[in-house]
């Protein structure tokens, strides 16, 4: 029997529906680059040879992205492979976890051994911190709270023991500036989490990197296998990071269609939103039938959302949407609008 991993998109479990919308994944809304298939489609027959079994060229061509330090980043099967690494580098030791958050922090602490302290994301300024380690996703999925960069360096330098893993995946979602990318030069207790696959809308290659100094970047290596990365994935990543700019998405439309999305959704009887600045946000229900919503939606308009109730502290008066196409969008607010509780 499969582990339930609780993730939000579970559109792999409907065989048999064609869906006219997707609002349960996090990812870029419009899909991956042409561009981007084009070349990978050109690389196709580099499947039949092993990949770099360290990245050395792409983890340069990061490294020259952000500026970093060399050997200041390794790249990860997806930023998952990342939490998974780092728990198993500091294997029995403590580890404090937000809630709610991304499950995969609780699963690899428990998996790696790892005493566990949660506590609530929203109170992580006043916390006093005692854990060798410390996640923080930001902003925050699925409720998308945010930390400033000055309020995690306040948590960096009230803790030095404490080594804090920030985990940026869903940094480019956000209208704020969060970015912690910052620090890492001046404080030794951080380690940023990058996705590129939610951004660029390729989640099926699963490629994440993690920044940090050298010395932590080579402790984490040290527990990576070889060849860890596919090859398909690598290519992905140099021709998105030597192109980045032109590649990059268009969040000022995504960020008016959020804007839309979210007002149009308070306007209707039963639903309201959770305040936040990203363009995936929590839906209250004014009823616990989460359950029930998302089987309608999935039977009756092919629509597919997060119930929200399987992540801890929330429940089934919760679920998660991604904004996706005007057109789309307005399929999702005839569809609640319809809905009778």
């Amino acid at each position: 029997m499969g582990v339930d991993y609780g993730h939000g998109d579970d559109l792999h479990k409907y065989h048999t529906t064609e869906f006219k919308a997707n609002f349960s994944s996090n990812v870029w809304y419009k899909g991956a680059p042409k561009s981007l298939k084009d070349h990978l489609s050109k690389k196709i027959d580099r499947i039949e040879n092993y990949p770099a079994p360290n990245a050395e060229e792409s983890t340069k061509i990061i490294e020259e992205h952000h500026k970093t330090a060399s050997n200041s980043i390794l790249i990860t099967n997806g930023a998952t492979e990342a939490f998974y690494l780092i728990t198993n580098t500091f294997h029995g030791t403590s580890v404090t976890i937000c809630n709610p958050s991304f499950s995969e922090y609780e699963l690899a602490s428990r998996v790696n051994k790892l005493t566990i302290e949660y506590i609530d994301r929203k109170a992580i300024i006043a916390h006093i911190f005692t854990t060798k380690i410390a996640f923080i996703c930001n902003p925050n999925n699925p409720d998308g709270t945010e930390t400033t960069p000055e309020e995690v360096e306040q948590l960096i330098l009230k803790f030095p023991e404490t080594i804090f893993i920030i985990d940026e995946a869903y940094i480019e979602f956000s209208n704020s500036s969060i970015s912690c990318i910052s620090l890492l030069e001046k404080h030794e207790n951080i380690i940023l989490i990058k996705s590129v696959t939610k951004l660029f809308c390729i989640p099926g290659l699963r490629l994440g990197y993690v920044i940090s100094n050298p010395r932590l970047i080579k402790k984490i290596g040290n527990h990576k296998m070889p060849w860890n990365v596919n090859s398909l994935a690598l290519y992905a990543a140099d021709f998105i990071f030597n192109n980045y700019e032109s590649l990059y998405p268009d969040f000022k439309t995504c960020f008016t269609l959020t804007s839309n999305l979210k007002e149009s959704i308070n306007n209707l009887d039963g639903f309201s939103v959770v305040p936040a600045n990203t363009t995936y946000f929590l839906i209250r229900l004014d009823k616990p039938v989460a359950k029930e919503l998302k089987l309608y939606l999935v039977n009756q308009h092919q629509l597919l959302v997060r119930n929200a109730a399987n992540f801890n502290n929330l429940d089934e008066h919760y679920i998660r949407v991604a904004t996706q196409t005007s057109e789309k969008n307005q399929l999702l607010l005839n569809a609640l609008q319809q809905w009778t509780f």
